[in-house]
C-alpha cells in the first residue's frame, strides 16, 4: 500500500511538472521607461490561452504589435492591438503612416481594466492560433517575439501620429516551473522598479482582501492600505528617494519585496 502511495504521488508530481512547463511567459518586460510614462507588458502562453497585460499611463492610446519589427510590415503577421480609451481593439498593419485596420474577427477578451493613480493595467486573452492570418500564432515552443510599441502624442485617445512614442524591442520566453508556480500563488511583483512617481504592484492571485503595508529603511510604516483587486497603484512622488520595504499580507501568507524610489 506504500509503495502504491508513493507512486501516485510521484506521478502526480510529474503530471503537474508536464502541465507547468507547458506554460512559457516573458514576466514583465519594460517597453518605454520614460519618467511619468512608464509602459511595460507581461505575454504568458499555454497550449490553448495566451495573456497579455499591458500597463502604461490611463489618459492615451497604447498600442503593442505583436511578431513585427516595423509598422511596414504588413506580409504574414502585421498583428497590432491597440487600446483607444474605450476597447482594446483586434488590427493589423496597412502600411507606414496609416492607422492599422481593424480586423474582422475581435480575438481578444479583456478580462481586466482597471486604473489606479493614472496607471491603466489591461489584461486580456486570446486562443495562440486564432484563425486569422493577421494575427500571430503564439506557440509554447516560442523561445522570443519581437514587438514593436506605441502610445499616443500626448494626452489623447484619437489615433493620430505618435511621434517619438514608439519603439521597437524583443522579449524572450522561459519555461513557467514549478517553482515560480507555487511562488505565484502567494507572491506579488513591483513594475517598474525602480520608479519616479507610482509603486505599480501586481499580485498572482486573487485575493478578497489583502493588506499592504510600506516601511522605510529605518522601520517606520509610512503606508498602508486594504487591497481588493489584483492591482494596486500608490502614487510615490512625495517620498524621498530611497529604498522602501513593501509587505503583502494576504490569507496565503505575508512576503516582503525591496522598492526604489527615485
Amino acid at each position: 500500500m506504500k509503495k502504491i502511495t508513493i507512486t501516485l504521488i510521484v506521478l502526480f508530481f510529474l503530471i503537474t511538472l508536464k502541465s507547468i512547463a507547458q506554460t512559457i511567459t516573458t514576466g514583465d518586460f519594460n517597453l518605454s521607461t520614460t519618467m511619468g510614462l512608464e509602459y511595460s507588458a507581461k505575454i504568458q502562453v499555454s497550449n490553448s490561452l495566451v495573456t497579455l497585460t499591458l500597463v502604461g499611463p490611463d489618459d492615451r492610446w497604447l498600442g503593442i504589435g505583436l511578431g513585427v519589427q516595423t509598422m511596414t510590415q504588413t506580409e504574414d503577421h502585421g498583428d497590432v492591438l491597440i487600446y483607444d480609451g474605450t476597447t482594446l481593439s483586434d488590427r493589423h498593419y496597412v502600411g507606414f503612416g496609416l492607422t492599422p485596420a481593424v480586423d474582422t474577427v475581435q480575438d481578444w477578451t479583456v478580462i481586466s481594466n482597471v486604473v489606479d493613480n493614472k496607471i491603466r493595467t489591461i489584461v486580456a486573452t486570446r486562443a495562440p492560433d486564432s484563425g486569422d492570418i493577421d494575427d500571430y500564432v503564439f506557440s509554447t515552443a516560442d523561445t522570443s517575439v519581437d514587438l514593436v510599441w506605441a502610445r499616443g502624442n500626448g494626452a489623447t485617445f484619437s489615433l493620430s501620429w505618435h511621434g517619438s512614442n514608439r519603439g521597437i524591442t524583443m522579449a524572450s520566453f522561459h519555461l513557467l516551473g514549478l517553482k515560480e508556480y507555487n511562488k505565484k500563488l502567494n507572491s506579488f511583483e513591483i513594475v517598474p522598479n525602480p520608479s519616479t512617481y507610482s509603486l505599480n504592484l501586481k499580485l498572482f492571485k486573487e485575493e478578497s482582501s489583502s493588506v499592504l503595508e510600506v516601511f522605510d529603511v529605518l522601520g517606520k510604516k509610512i503606508y498602508a492600505d486594504r487591497i481588493h483587486a489584483m492591482t494596486k497603484v500608490v502614487n510615490v512622488s512625495q517620498w524621498n528617494n530611497g529604498v522602501y520595504l513593501v509587505r503583502l499580507t494576504t490569507d496565503s501568507g505575508t512576503q516582503t519585496k525591496r522598492f526604489v524610489k527615485q
